[in-house]
């Protein structure tokens, strides 16, 4: 039986750290979640150095919907449907490049790098010259805008603007695209794999689960880090009101002691000291942008949880290195990056098999689906008032918070039907 959109209050409890696992398998959950959540939600496209010329452009979704992203001839940059508006075929297969226009293969209509329709074959004789070219254009996003480079879009013309979307996450995103003066760039290629599971599970663990790299990651990752195994690192967590969240891990942890990354890195620390303070200096940790953006800014990664049905997504994986670094630190980072968090990444591995395998058991289970799932792991123990960091914060590196916060905000959008203002949203329980 599928879950009712008035009953997902009952299924998502997050003021006492309860979340029915039945809206990671539900059908029902996941087509609307395509509407109400990803239809109207600020959305990650792509960074500046992924399209930096005109006629640039980059594929991507929107939830369900394929998504063109090109820089314009003027240098701004529009986003629109990737399909084609007389029968829905994409327009556009490459995966990135540049064009001049786009056209579809099945009828043959074109269209500009702006999305307007340019040519119609055999207008006069099959349309009889009655087709208004300026009305069948490449359908627009509603809205797009950037925060220092990276490029968001939503469909939603009533939603609020970005910056106040991003709100204090902001603070936490200055930390890796910030600070140095040359920002950042994404490296060229895109690793993409599918996980037999439902997206917010990953988007969840990147906001805010640190308590499971000690388990997960023990034979990956406790060599490395052999001075924090065995106990809870030093650091916080942020929970953000709008669904985001971040965790904190205070001090880096080197692979190599004569790896280009570490010197480098140490290098740089007085340039990041001097431009975002000590508090962000060796701030390491995960991330998400709600709601399916997230990242490994230790790691140079970032990614994409994109959606492919209530218990299948794509990992859209990038690599993120400081623009004006060293060739030779560039590549080191790259390949760290594959080792590590790729596909067939040493830590990958460990989160995809989890993810595999719970997707497993809610596909195939009854009585496990009929179980909540506990999330109270800090639950009353945050503050609003922390002397260095914006938000919510728990001060230890050991919480839910961030999960529980997202899960708040997911349930606002999935039951609200216009976009869910904080400020107009009913504040309830412990967690205001």
């Amino acid at each position: 039986m599928s879950i009712e959109i008035d009953d997902l209050a009952d299924k998502v409890q997050w003021e006492k750290g309860l979340i029915s696992p039945e809206i990671f398998i539900d059908e029902k959950v996941y087509r609307e979640e395509l509407g109400r959540l990803f239809g109207r939600a600020w959305l990650f496209l792509a960074h500046d150095s992924m399209i930096p010329k005109p006629g640039d452009f980059f594929n991507t979704y929107m939830g369900g919907d394929p998504v063109i992203v090109a820089r314009q001839k003027d240098g701004s940059v529009r986003a629109y449907l990737n399909a084609c508006r007389h029968r829905g075929m994409k327009v556009c297969r490459a995966e990135d490049g540049n064009a001049r226009n786009f056209m579809c293969t099945y009828h043959g209509w074109a269209y500009d790098i702006s999305g307007e329709l340019i040519n119609v074959p055999n207008l006069a004789d099959a349309y009889h010259n009655d087709l208004d070219r300026k009305k069948w254009g490449l359908v627009q996003v509603a809205q797009i805008d950037n925060y220092k480079g990276l490029w968001f879009a939503t469909f939603d013309p009533t939603a609020p603007p970005l910056h106040e979307y991003l709100g204090d996450m902001t603070f936490y995103i200055d930390s890796w695209v910030d600070h140095v003066p040359g920002g950042i760039e994404i490296l060229p290629g895109v690793i993409k794999w599918t996980i037999r599971g439902n997206w917010k599970i990953a988007a969840e663990q990147f906001a805010g689960d640190g308590y499971h790299a000690q388990v997960t990651h023990s034979s990956s990752l406790g060599k490395i880090g052999e001075g924090m195994w065995g106990k809870m690192p030093e650091g916080a967590q942020f929970s953000s009101r709008h669904g985001h969240g971040h965790s904190m891990v205070f001090g880096r942890v080197t692979r190599f002691d004569d790896d280009p990354l570490s010197v480098y890195n140490a290098e740089r620390n007085p340039v990041v000291e001097e431009r975002l303070g000590s508090s962000r200096t060796n701030m390491l940790g995960n991330f998400t942008v709600f709601p399916n953006m997230s990242g490994l800014p230790a790691s140079a990664n970032l990614r994409v949880w994109h959606p492919k049905g209530p218990n299948t997504f794509e990992i859209w994986s990038f690599t993120v290195v400081d623009k004006d670094a060293p060739e030779q630190v560039k590549k080191a980072q790259q390949l760290s990056a594959t080792l590590t968090e790729g596909a067939a990444g040493i830590v990958e591995l460990d989160d995809g098999e989890n993810w595999n395998l719970m997707g497993q058991i809610l596909e195939q289970g009854y009585q496990t689906r009929r179980m909540d799932w506990n999330y109270q792991m800090g639950l009353g123990h945050e503050t609003e008032d922390h002397e260095t960091y914006p938000g919510r914060i728990n001060g230890t590196y050991y919480g839910e918070g961030p999960q529980r916060t997202f899960y708040r905000r997911w349930l606002e959008f999935m039951t609200s039907e216009k976009w869910p203002r904080v400020d107009a949203v009913r504040e309830s329980g412990d967690e205001s």
